[in-house]
């Protein structure tokens, strides 16, 4: 038998007869849970069964990203009007240090990135239509309220930006100083909030060249309404009125491990848009369309 063996490799290109080598060598280091004689399911996982475990180690910084904007991928009824968005924030300060402690306000420091795209599931080669990019730094006030009860309140004010990365005739960009107060009711026994955040900006140093009227599609307001139960149906509306008319979006989201015994974690997400200037490249048009697809922050 180990004659044969040896003949069969003998046969084989140098570098296969490398890669089996290598191969027994790491399942001997390994070793076999059962040569070992212990079960191969334990009661608790290694503590680093998964990569993520070692990678975070080195990630101390992690923690401080979290969701911020709607993550969503959504078709639209027209395939043309797919949208999909990406959002996260960045805390500058952790809760834990020291400095935090000592001074809690100073742990509303923020920077955030949220990335916008419309993408045209229709045409011939699939193109992307515009994406926006919109890095942001802003400070989010603590509970301006006790931090209990159901009545909550908080300060939000920064500088964001925002274009579309293109040159020439097609290129969109843009500044925003804002203020958004945010007042929020929340139920704790059934889970069921209501949050009401006006918005109010003003632009800086605007591209007089590219968008120079983006003002009177975009306007100086938004008002975002949400009801729902944190863990059932949310309902999400922005507002939003300029020179040239008025805009309007409804969010529907709902868990989809609800729906299904997979339990994925995901959102099952409509949209319905009827805006000027959803996106920046044709700011001067209106757009009203319907997508569906999911989220995995709303």
């Amino acid at each position: 038998m180990f004659f044969q063996c040896a003949v069969w490799m003998d046969a084989m290109q140098p570098i296969t007869r490398i890669l089996i080598v290598a191969a027994l060598l790491l399942i001997a280091l390994v070793g076999s849970p059962y040569a070992s004689g212990t079960s191969s399911e334990t009661d608790t996982d290694p503590p680093f069964a998964e990569h993520d475990a070692l990678f975070d180690l080195y990630q101390p910084y992690i923690e401080n990203i979290s969701g911020y904007k709607p993550v969503y991928f959504l078709i639209g009824v027209r395939p043309e009007d797919t949208k999909f968005q990406l959002s996260m924030k960045y805390r500058f300060i952790n809760q834990e240090m020291p400095l935090a402690q000592k001074y809690p306000w100073m742990r509303g420091f923020h920077f955030a990135y949220t990335q916008t795209s419309f993408w045209d599931l229709e045409g011939d080669s699939k193109p992307f239509e515009d994406t926006s990019y919109k890095p942001e730094v802003f400070f989010l006030s603590q509970n301006l309220f006790s931090g209990r009860g159901r009545a909550h309140g908080f300060i939000q004010g920064g500088f964001e930006h925002e274009s579309n990365g293109q040159s020439g005739d097609t290129s969109r960009s843009t500044n925003y100083a804002y203020i958004k107060p945010i007042f929020v009711y929340y139920h704790e026994k059934s889970k069921t909030g209501f949050q009401v955040a006006p918005k109010i900006w003003t632009y800086a140093a605007n591209s007089d060249s590219t968008n120079p009227n983006l003002h009177k599609y975009r306007g100086y307001f938004n008002l975002e309404l949400k009801i729902g139960r944190a863990d059932r149906f949310v309902a999400q509306t922005h507002w939003r009125w300029a020179e040239k008319g008025h805009s309007v979006s409804v969010d529907l989201s709902y868990p989809m491990d609800r729906l299904i015994n997979l339990n994925p974690q995901l959102y099952l997400h409509a949209q319905y848009v009827n805006a000027l200037a959803e996106s920046l490249l044709d700011y001067t048009e209106r757009n009203e369309a319907l997508r569906i697809g999911f989220s995995i922050v709303r």
